[in-house]
């Protein structure tokens, strides 16, 4: 299942089966449900050894049609638990916690109607243009630059910071984990390590620090398969988005390392990046991860 585009159900499916076949490794939580009901899913991978370890919150799908971010997240549950020999260190050090498919309902939809779907699927006030961007919708310069306030837009912010059940859901599921010291989000496309702010051009304080740590990411990638990323702040590379995840995950809720990752793209749009060339992506951003992963365990013995 791990070199193809699964569905919703097929991920959900993966994901309880993984908790079965390992119930020392992994749990599964529900942290909420999507505007058609959908449930939302959080893995957590911990061996329960030792007590109070940092903290790594991933996120993936929060946009419909970035197939390739569910895969890199299975890929790297699949890895961690399943492999958990091999990486066994990591799973040692650090608590993760894992939201393979933050999106369901609008993932579903760009797999049967749409493929170029990206918001989510809830009503709003004009009943021809449903469905709200998630990552303009938290609560963070909220209506700030690079969003919309017209439904059919593809950047529409909502009817208000976390108006959407999505959001709410990784919100307070992030507020309620104690010491999260790396926040990753997973997109495409465009290869790009990205940092706060999105919401403008000021940087964080720490920004060198976010730079340096995403740079040696770059080279785990790199060294793989040669996928040279770019890396910098979202707003410096891409123009400034304000209500994305990861200015709200610094900011709020307090986590230093907040990265958005955007993986590589392929097909016709970018965002169809061809089956075949899912375990080249998932191989290389889980060497990306894995280094971050012993970054963040190393930081707690100093």
């Amino acid at each position: 299942t791990l070199d193809k585009y699964n569905s919703a159900s097929q991920i959900q499916e993966y994901l309880e089966q993984l908790v079965k076949k390992f119930p020392h490794l992994a749990t599964l939580e529900t942290i909420g449900y999507s505007v058609e009901g959908r449930p939302i899913l959080a893995v957590k991978i911990s061996n329960y050894t030792v007590p109070d370890k940092p903290v790594i919150l991933i996120d993936a799908g929060i946009h419909a049609r970035e197939w390739i971010a569910p895969a890199v997240a299975l890929y790297f549950l699949h890895e961690m638990v399943e492999n958990y020999e091999k990486n066994k260190n990591l799973t040692d050090a650090i608590e993760w916690h894992i939201i393979p498919l933050l999106n369901p309902d609008g993932y579903e939809f760009s797999r049967k109607e749409d493929r170029m779907w990206r918001k989510n699927r809830a009503n709003t006030s004009d009943p021809l243009c449903p469905g709200v961007d998630l990552n303009r919708n938290f609560d963070l310069h909220f209506g700030g630059s690079g969003t919309s306030l017209d439904p059919c837009d593809e950047t529409f912010i909502g009817s208000g910071p976390f108006s959407e059940p999505e959001t709410r859901a990784l919100r307070d599921y992030a507020l309620k984990l104690r010491n999260v010291k790396l926040y990753l989000t997973f997109h495409s496309y465009g290869q790009y390590f990205l940092y706060p702010w999105g919401f403008g051009e000021v940087l964080p304080g720490d920004w060198k620090d976010l730079d340096r740590l995403a740079r040696y990411a770059e080279k785990a990638i790199s060294s793989v398969y040669g996928t040279h990323y770019q890396v910098g702040s979202s707003t410096q590379l891409l123009g400034a988005a304000a209500g994305g995840s990861d200015d709200w995950m610094k900011a709020r809720a307090g986590v230093k390392y907040a990265y958005t990752v955007e993986l590589p793209g392929g097909g016709s749009k970018g965002f169809d990046l061809p089956p075949h060339q899912i375990p080249y992506v998932t191989r290389e951003t889980f060497e990306a991860i894995k280094l971050l992963g012993y970054f963040i365990a190393n930081q707690r013995h100093r």
